[in-house]
């Protein structure tokens, strides 16, 4: 049945559902509402029925019990009623012929009120014993049902009438309250379908108030905003990679036409190919790094990691980076301040090593293999902070600022003279933003420092 339901409704509007689960409702409602009316307004003409059933028979029930030998006046008109003395015989009757018939039966129905069916009517019939000393006597009350029963019908159609004018009215209400509920939602799809096919940047106009559809529109504009930004960092990535892959694959190029003309000398062949060699590994590193810097800006919630994992991956870098640099007048050195045994940090071990490293890489690059590393870490307020300091020459002020774009590189010992991308730092920025950190880069006076601050949660 359910299955049934379900293909019956689907190819309906919202507006076609609610409308036609509204009629539902009211018709249900108003139908048990008018049923239970009915019941309650015959309840009422019964008991009236019954009152004035014992309100006709009361005087000569009372004049019997004080003085059962007076002359028994008649009954008035509109009154059926009839007496039988004590010895069987009926003394005064009003009743129709059809209940006269059944007289003798009547009386043996008590003071209670009973339905009596006739071919000609029903009646509502009570038969009270009058005890005296001559004996007893009986007084007959009856009371027609047919105006009762013609007034229930007529109540009966009514109701059914109002019943299904009011459910009509129910429905046509629904249909134009849910119209104009759905109709902010039918602009924001006109809306929507008109930026989409324009190509527009614009966002969604939210609706006045703060209701559902208001927070609709705002909840569609932040994912708008989050695909657009999507689509545009991907057509970013696109473009740096285009153009930063342009020159090292003409370089190549030329270097293998040259590896060509010197077939036939060997050692200039050795150098060309060589030379081809160190230009296929700066191709293999700019798209390693392309690749995971889209990782890393797709937004993905990272996992969390201790304060234990932050210092063994500090530790880590620190080693590999001697490792890197034996042989060279660097020295690269860390700094544990402190402890935390229940905080966690947004921020991968895996990133945070791929952080470190490319700091490092980048401060011993500067200094050309002589100087000094420090990285130290250490609790700052409800966080952490991660600091990496050099006795390199610095950055230029007005390049610290742009540091963090793509293929950004500073006219000095930081260029790409030595083999960078410039997309380290980009790197850096998105680990560190994606960890909802903040990440700072300072001269001293005496080469470069990087401060790096992450929030810590509780476990």
């Amino acid at each position: 049945m359910k299955p049934f339901r379900r293909r019956w409704l689907r190819p309906l509007s919202i507006r076609a559902r609610i409308t036609a689960g509204s009629l539902i409702v009211a018709t249900v409602l108003f139908s048990i509402a008018a049923f239970f009316f009915r019941l309650e307004v015959e309840s009422i003409l019964t008991e009236t029925n019954e009152t004035m059933l014992q309100n006709d028979a009361e005087p000569w029930i009372s004049q019997l019990a004080a003085a059962p030998t007076d002359a028994i006046e008649a009954a008035s008109e509109g009154q059926l009623l009839a007496i039988v003395d004590p010895g069987g015989t009926v003394r005064k009757t009003s009743l129709p012929r059809s209940l006269d018939r059944q007289l003798e039966a009547l009386a043996d129905l008590g003071p209670d009120p009973q339905t009596v069916d006739t071919p000609a009517a029903a009646y509502l019939v009570s038969a009270t014993t009058v005890n005296t000393d001559g004996g007893d006597w009986v007084v007959v009350a009856a009371r027609s049902q047919q105006s009762s029963g013609l007034l229930l019908d007529e109540l009966t159609g009514v109701l059914t009438l109002g019943t299904l004018v009011l459910t009509i009215g129910f429905g046509w209400a629904s249909w134009l309250l849910t119209g104009a509920a759905l109709r902010p939602v039918t602009r924001l799809r006109e809306e929507a379908e008109s930026l989409s096919a324009t190509g527009s940047s614009a966002q969604l106009r939210v609706p006045a108030g703060h209701d559902e559809v208001s927070r609709l529109a705002r909840t569609l504009n932040v994912f708008i905003e989050r695909l657009r930004r999507g689509v545009d960092r991907e057509k970013q990535i696109v473009s740096d990679a285009s153009h930063e892959l342009r020159t090292p694959l003409a370089v190549l190029r030329a270097q293998l036409e040259l590896a060509h003309l010197d077939s036939g000398d060997a050692p200039a062949l050795e150098r060309d190919i060589r030379d081809a060699a160190v230009t296929a590994e700066r191709l293999s590193r700019l798209a390693t790094n392309l690749l995971e810097l889209s990782k890393l800006e797709s937004e993905q919630v990272p996992p969390e990691t201790d304060w234990a994992e932050l210092v063994g991956e500090i530790t880590a870098s620190v080693d590999r980076a001697r490792v890197m640099r034996a042989g060279q007048e660097l020295e690269v050195v860390y700094r544990i301040d402190g402890d935390d045994d229940t905080g966690r940090y947004g921020i991968s071990g895996t990133n945070l090593g791929q952080l470190l490293d490319n700091l490092i890489s980048n401060a011993a690059t500067a200094m050309g293999g002589h100087g000094s590393i420090t990285v130290t870490l250490g609790r700052e307020g409800d966080g952490v902070l991660l600091t990496v300091v050099d006795t390199g020459p610095g950055l230029p002020e007005d390049f610290i600022e742009l540091a963090f774009d793509r293929f950004s590189r500073p006219d000095n010992a930081r260029s790409s003279s030595a083999g960078g991308s410039g997309l380290g730092l980009a790197i850096v920025h998105a680990i560190v933003e994606r960890a909802n950190g903040t990440i700072v880069l300072r001269n001293t006076g005496g080469g470069l420092a990087v401060t790096i601050r992450l929030p810590r949660h509780t476990r």
